[in-house]
């Protein structure tokens, strides 16, 4: 990214959280949502961060180098996921189980989540067994 722009600074940080976000909902086919994120809170995102560059900055070099990062950094990330979320689910037998059977004792009425099931459900199921019981 060009020197003049500080990508730490909170306006480049939200730029590049939210063109991640895009970058997920492209991946799980979201186009739809992916192209209407892009052009609301991206481009306020986006708009909100010029105000605070340089003058002679090649902007628009900078911002297209920054959403290659993103969307390498989500590729990344989706590729290691596909590796460690089935070996964590191998060496916990117990999030499999909780998935599988509703836990009567929480008077949990929601359906099992199928074996297919995404990342972030994986994280919620394992969440969820962390949590100390309320009764």
């Amino acid at each position: 990214m060009d020197e003049s722009l500080n990508r730490f600074d909170r306006p480049w940080i939200d730029v590049a959280r939210i063109y991640r976000r895009v970058c997920f909902l492209r991946l799980d086919g979201r186009e739809a949502d992916s192209a209407r994120m892009e052009r609301a809170e991206f481009a306020d995102a986006v708009a909100a961060a010029r105000l605070g560059v340089p003058s002679g900055t090649d902007l628009e070099r900078a911002l297209s180098q920054l959403m290659r990062e993103e969307e390498e950094r989500v590729a990344n990330a989706v590729a290691f996921a596909e590796v460690v979320v089935p070996r964590l689910a191998e060496r916990t037998p117990q999030a499999g189980a909780a998935r599988a059977a509703p836990d009567a004792r929480r008077g949990d009425r929601q359906a099992p989540r199928a074996a297919g099931g995404t990342i972030a459900d994986f994280i919620d199921d394992m969440l969820v067994q962390e949590r100390p019981s309320s009764r």
